[in-house]
């Protein structure tokens, strides 16, 4: 007589046993997946502080403190002043245009110097007496005198042109030689100095 055979209640359903290989394979990938996201964090973080530009400074402006800011660059981008270096641009004058939120460096700026024995004084000039193209401090100009036709003196441009509000004279100041200076005056004073830019290679 054959004992009759167990068999499984309604409803309970056999445990299916899960494949070694398939349990490494997803630790595997949790622990590819912690991994991308922290080399992910790592780059969008990776940031470190540096000096930037809080205005426009164009070509030729004397740079003040309230140009400048410190801003976020990315760790890969090259370049960028360190912060403790910012009083170094501070007084300089700037030798490209600086957009608002550009990084500067050091190559970007120049002191304002002008040659042993010169002095500083301001030209009034008319229409005619001087290019139409802007000029900047630290260009170097030559003046002639129109009364008798000749070179009167090399200068550099002390600062940036101011026109007048009949919008055709312009006041304009230069360095030049101390010796030279009174011979200017005089000729300016007549309305007989025109402006000539040497053009740089």
């Amino acid at each position: 007589m054959t004992e009759p055979s167990a068999t499984r209640p309604e409803g309970v359903q056999l445990r299916a046993r899960r494949s070694p290989r398939l349990i490494a394979l997803g630790v595997l990938l949790i622990v590819l997946g912690a991994l991308g996201a922290a080399a992910l964090y790592t780059t969008a973080t990776g940031h470190r502080q540096a000096v930037a530009m809080a205005n426009d400074v164009t070509r030729g402006q004397e740079i003040r403190s309230s140009d400048l800011t410190v801003r976020e660059l990315p760790g890969d981008q090259e370049g960028g002043l360190d912060p403790r270096e910012m009083d170094d641009l501070i007084g300089k004058r700037a030798m490209f245009d600086l957009p608002a939120g550009s990084f500067p460096a050091k190559r970007h700026v120049a002191a304002r110097s002008f040659p042993e024995g010169n002095v500083t004084m301001g030209l009034k000039l008319g229409p005619g007496r001087m290019p139409n193209a802007p000029l900047v401090p630290g260009q170097r100009i030559q003046l002639v005198d129109l009364k008798e036709g000749v070179l009167m003196a090399e200068a550099v441009v002390a600062a940036l042109p101011e026109k007048l509000p009949d919008g055709a004279t312009w006041l304009l100041d230069i360095s030049l030689p101390a010796d030279k200076a009174p011979l200017m005056a005089t000729r300016a004073a007549a309305d007989q100095v025109a402006l000539f830019v040497l053009q740089e290679s």
